[in-house]
């Protein structure tokens, strides 16, 4: 992971490895599929693709109110998926000696399996996401 993609959920700061990074698609409404975990909010459809929609403020245990409108196209491992951001901050190249992986760094993060570490290099820092975990089926 040399750069990421910067964006922001609720009052974090997240990256996510550019190279997983498809596109950002804007205005697409998710179609409600029943029977699924809280964090799926259901599919779009962008370019013939039906992709799962996925929400990172429930999947991270978030309590602010989702304002996006922005999805970020995401592939890992062959898993396509859609995230929910909030604000999309641009690109930013990293330092990996500036990641620390340190999981007391996380422990006031309610969910803090669904990162890789944290991002130290900048003024704040940048929670990296596992995307790994996050595109799980698993509701825990």
């Amino acid at each position: 992971m040399d750069s990421i993609i910067l964006f922001r959920v609720a009052n974090e700061l997240v990256g996510v490895d550019i190279g997983c990074v498809r596109e950002v698609a804007e205005g697409h409404q998710p179609v409600f599929v029943p029977n699924t975990p809280d964090f799926l909010v259901g599919m779009v459809n962008i370019r013939g693709e039906v992709i799962p929609v996925i929400s990172l403020h429930r999947r991270l245990g978030l309590a602010d109110q989702e304002v996006a409108n922005k999805l970020l196209i995401i592939e890992d491992k062959g898993r396509l998926a859609a995230i929910v951001v909030d604000e999309l901050m641009g690109t930013r190249k990293i330092n990996k000696k500036y990641i620390n992986t340190r999981a007391e760094l996380l422990s006031t993060k309610k969910e803090k399996r669904f990162f890789l570490g944290v991002y130290e290099g900048d003024k704040k820092p940048i929670l990296l996401l596992d995307l790994g975990k996050t595109l799980s089926k698993e509701a825990t």
